[in-house]
């Protein structure tokens, strides 16, 4: 994959396994990432958001925002999430957008 990210965006280097193990941790039954097998890709350089691949599943991409607190959440709805059925589609709807208005 060539360097597609745009500021706030990044690719992850190699702490992509840290980004990893804390959204474990912070996932408990019932959020919509819990069981899948996940990777990191991408981070905002100005907030705890994450681009995670998620693999055997549709949508196949999700932006967590991590919330640092190294245990489970009590709220299934935490960490927040926002999927996206392909790359293309977090790029046209996701980074772009973040990058338009980082950049105003």
């Amino acid at each position: 994959m060539s360097n597609i990210f745009k500021d706030p965006w990044v690719r992850v280097g190699p702490y992509a396994d840290n980004l990893l193990k804390e959204l474990l941790r912070e996932l408990g039954p019932g959020h919509p990432l819990w069981g899948r097998g996940l990777r990191a890709v991408a981070q905002r350089t100005d907030s705890d958001d994450v681009l995670f691949e998620v693999s055997g599943v549709e949508p196949l991409y999700a932006v967590v925002h991590l919330t640092w607190s190294g245990k489970p959440e009590s709220d299934p709805n935490f960490p927040d999430v926002k999927t996206f059925a392909s790359m293309d589609h977090w790029i046209r709807e996701g980074m772009m957008q973040d990058h338009a208005e980082f950049m105003s």
